[in-house]
């Protein structure tokens, strides 16, 4: 993918023009929110959630600035109509400053990331680690122990790393969320305790007009030998199964298959609207 444009505080410029501020104490330190926008076939999904949990990431780590929504998404597709690609992602960052004047919207465009198709037949390996993040519930630039976490997973051949909290319970992945299947009953960890993902609420929603329920509620790591099926979910890969966490296999059986086939299916109807999913 070669785009050489993006948008800078509503403004869109040419990719060499973009700088990194090193005398700002608020930059190098990483205070800023940010989110992953997917465009595929030209169809922007769930700008709407997307855009609403940059707000409320911003909110809870008091990063004060003068936007609204509505701004952003219109600058979104001030750049989206000026990119002749049918497919990429969209990172968008509001980087804080010391006050609203000095924060910057930074919106750019980078390559999608595709799954290989096997990891949906065969599912993927994990890496477990103790680690919890600080302020779970935001999507922030303080993605240092996130990035090593999963660095040291890839190392090993692994998709992800899988994080295990003080008191031994699943949390959530480096960029993932989790879930455990008994059946079909859907177990994930409780949302005041994790990152509640896009995809995370898409799942939710689909799974209400099907034969599928949903309990959020914490996950023993000793205990997940007892479920059918483990998964993982984010906006670039939606569901993916789980076939190895460290050294125990785990099955793909038949309710996550179907799972995630009626998920695909709802995506695709949805045009990335929540509400028609």
């Amino acid at each position: 993918m070669k785009v050489d444009i993006y948008s800078h505080n509503e403004v869109i410029m040419p990719i060499e023009k973009a700088v990194v501020e090193i005398r700002s104490i608020e930059k190098m330190y990483g205070f800023g929110v940010y989110e992953n926008l997917k465009i595929r076939n030209n169809i922007c999904y769930f700008i709407d959630n997307h855009t609403d949990r940059l707000f409320r990431s911003a909110s809870k780590i008091r990063l004060i600035h003068n936007y609204s929504i509505e701004r952003v998404k219109k600058a979104v597709i001030n750049l989206t109509d000026q990119i002749e690609e049918e497919s990429y992602n969209l990172k968008i960052l509001l980087l804080g400053g010391v006050d609203a004047e000095e924060v910057q919207l930074i919106i750019l465009p980078v390559a999608p990331f595709y799954p290989l198709k096997t990891w949906y037949r065969d599912g993927v390996k994990v890496m477990s680690f103790k680690y919890e993040r600080w302020m779970p519930n935001v999507k922030s630039l303080n993605m240092l122990p996130s990035y090593y976490y999963y660095s040291q997973a890839k190392k090993k051949n692994c998709y992800d790393a899988l994080f295990i909290d003080k008191d031994g319970n699943v949390r959530e992945g480096s960029r993932t969320n989790f879930y455990a299947m008994k059946g079909n009953m859907i177990y994930s960890p409780p949302k005041k305790d994790v990152l509640e993902g896009v995809t995370m609420m898409t799942i939710e929603r689909m799974i209400k007009k099907y034969d599928y329920e949903i309990s959020y509620e914490p996950i023993p790591f000793s205990t997940l030998e007892m479920f059918d099926s483990l998964f993982l979910s984010s906006t670039s890969t939606k569901i993916i199964p789980i076939r190895k966490v460290d050294e125990s296999d785990f099955k793909i059986k038949d309710p996550l298959i179907i799972l995630i086939r009626t998920y695909n299916e709802s995506l695709t109807r949805s045009k990335g609207i929540l509400n028609n999913i």
